[in-house]
């Protein structure tokens, strides 16, 4: 049988079966049923397809497969169905849930829905009026659907309990975030390139890596959009770097010049530089290499804006006294977000 419906306590009445509900029923069904609706009225979304109705020609409703809920009672259609429509009349075709019969089944109305708990109980699926021997209007679709209920428990949090605009979407706390350019995020700059380096001849590398050469000026450039969800006023700019020669140690000189403009300005220049230690804890060939944070620069910065930002190691400054090659991994993007 297409169409059977749940529970009774009628055992051998309609679909109630004679020997009562097994385990079966009990799991497979109604655990279902329970955490899909609201269990007063409707279709339940996602079940077979939904018993959508369709012009079947002539004076003829097809329903598709689907389930719903006639206050609290389940229905099921699992093979698609054909109903005969009256002509010349505005009807409604329904799921109705009758108790004294003791089923729930597809059916068509003209008159007024009944939902009378316990004795008749109809929800709609689609409206149409006929014509002598077509549908003329329709279907229209009026399925109401099943949602998860919301209700809070007694002595809960109630709506009353709440004020006005107390939980807004902008009250919610902004949300810290970050973005990482590094490898092929860069290009060496025309003039005094940094270079791409592949550190495979070396066993304390396990990356290849942007190299800074001492007693140099190498830079490398990269460009960025400020994010349009940033609530704060500077976007942080770390620099993720290191030393690489061996037994070294001293301080490298790093620099920035950051062009910046928003949508149709002329772009500013600003600039400055950070003095850092380089690595000094490496004493053989064999020993790996550690990236080292630090902040470049805190930006200030608008939403939308452009950063054309050129990354340097000052080689040849006084401030500049590591003796040996330094690489810069890649630059990280830190700032809060409007959450």
């Amino acid at each position: 049988m297409a169409e059977t419906s749940y529970l009774w306590d009628n055992p051998g009445t309609g679909d109630s079966p004679a020997l009562g509900y097994g385990n079966a029923i009990m799991n497979q069904v109604i655990t279902r049923m329970l955490y899909n609706g609201t269990l007063d009225q409707g279709v339940i979304l996602g079940w077979l397809n939904d018993l959508e109705v369709t012009d079947g020609g002539g004076l003829n409703a097809d329903v598709d497969t689907g389930a719903a809920l006639c206050y609290g009672v389940w229905f099921e259609n699992d093979a698609p169905e054909t109903l005969v429509l009256a002509p010349n009349l505005a009807q409604t075709v329904i799921v109705r849930a009758s108790w004294a019969a003791q089923t729930a089944r597809l059916a068509v109305t003209a008159v007024a829905l009944v939902q009378t708990p316990g004795v008749i109980y109809e929800i709609p699926l689609a409206t149409l009026t006929t014509g002598a021997a077509a549908i003329t209007v329709g279907p229209t679709d009026v399925r109401d659907y099943c949602i998860p209920s919301t209700s809070l428990r007694d002595f809960g949090v109630t709506e009353d309990m709440i004020a006005t605009d107390a939980a807004t979407i902008a009250k919610v706390i902004d949300q810290d975030r970050w973005f990482l350019r590094g490898a092929g995020a860069f290009v060496p700059d025309g003039t005094n390139p940094a270079t791409w380096t592949n550190f495979a001849a070396y066993a304390r590398f396990i990356r290849d890596e942007w190299t800074f050469s001492d007693a140099a000026s190498d830079a490398m450039w990269c460009t960025i959009q400020v994010p349009a969800d940033i609530v704060s006023a500077n976007l942080t700019i770390y620099l993720w770097y290191t030393g690489i020669t061996p037994l070294a140690s001293g301080d490298i000189r790093w620099t920035y010049s950051i062009w910046q403009a928003g949508a149709g300005a002329i772009a500013a220049n600003s600039t400055g530089a950070i003095v850092v230690a380089g690595d000094i804890n490496l004493n053989m060939w064999s020993s790996p290499v550690y990236l080292y944070q630090e902040i470049l620069v805190a930006q200030p910065v608008t939403a939308g804006d452009v950063l054309h930002i050129q990354l340097a190691r000052d080689g040849i400054h006084g401030a500049d006294n590591y003796a040996g090659d330094a690489i810069a991994s890649g630059l990280y993007f830190y700032y809060t977000a409007d959450s």
